[in-house]
């Protein structure tokens, strides 16, 4: 938890005072025609305040460019570009596209290994921050690579559709556990902040939808990876600032927890 005088979770909407969270709006007894237009620009206003007052703009704008751009963008362009690269780009068969996308997906399967890392293990003082930097530029590079380099195995391509989907597993991962922490401490606001996680989410993938296909059918899909690398790239800018609100831990308390592994370890492997 961050401290009292940084609280970057809890700031209050402008105006307000803290405890006084704005009531979820409705509609007027008598609705008028004009009320009925308008209300979805209202409760989008007023779910967006009562958002920042329980968790705070910054922790709002973390949240959002992960689900919208790591997310809902790169994890659903992944997913859509894999036949197209496959015979377009790679020109290996089903069986091979298959293999690849198997390695690739592997960062899913063992997301509790780096939970449990993160948890035993303060890279550079922070058990979320640092995790979530380094895998960014892991997936930066690794979209990188697959937008500049020739690339003609499907070797060469899963390693680097691994290192991509180890960025947006690990970050979900972490971001997913920071969020859990605040609405276990503030139970009554749940709702507003899984609803606010999966409306990103599902609006970065419907763009990843529509603007995959096209591209994939009238150019090459190795395009498609220049416009992933600033994605990529995004989550860096808000978790260096802070907006996670990861708390520095102390120099005498940086020891690796083996407790950690020792109890989660027939769950892990």
């Amino acid at each position: 938890m961050a401290s009292q005088k940084n609280e970057a979770y809890y700031e209050p909407v402008p105006g307000e005072t803290e405890g006084e969270e704005p009531e979820e709006y409705i509609l007027p007894e008598n609705p008028t025609v004009t009320d009925y237009l308008m209300y979805p620009m209202r409760s989008a206003n007023n779910f967006s305040m009562r958002l920042q007052h329980n968790f705070g703009w910054r922790f709002a704008v973390q949240i959002g460019i992960m689900y919208v751009c790591v997310k809902g963008l790169l994890n659903s362009t992944l997913g859509l570009v894999k036949l197209s690269y496959c015979k377009k780009t790679l020109h290996i068969d089903g069986n091979a596209c298959q293999t690849m996308s198997s390695i690739a997906m592997t960062p899913w399967s063992i997301k509790g290994i780096f939970g449990v890392l993160s948890d035993s293990y303060p890279l550079f003082g922070y058990h979320k921050k640092s995790y979530i930097i380094a895998s960014a530029f892991a997936g930066t590079a690794a979209f990188t690579g697959l937008a500049a380099l020739p690339i003609h195995t499907a070797n060469v391509a899963a390693l680097f559709m691994f290192l991509a989907n180890l960025q947006i597993a690990i970050s979900d991962l972490l971001c997913e556990g920071k969020y859990a922490e605040l609405m276990q401490s503030k139970p009554k606001t749940g709702s507003s902040m899984v609803s606010y996680v999966w409306g990103c989410y599902q609006f970065g993938a419907l763009i990843a939808s529509v603007a995959v296909g096209p591209i994939a059918d009238n150019y090459n899909p190795q395009v498609i990876f220049w416009f992933c690398i600033p994605l990529s790239a995004s989550i860096v800018v808000p978790t260096a600032l802070d907006y996670l609100s990861d708390e520095k831990v102390p120099n005498d308390k940086r020891g690796f927890k083996w407790e950690l592994w020792q109890e989660h370890g027939k769950i892990i492997f």
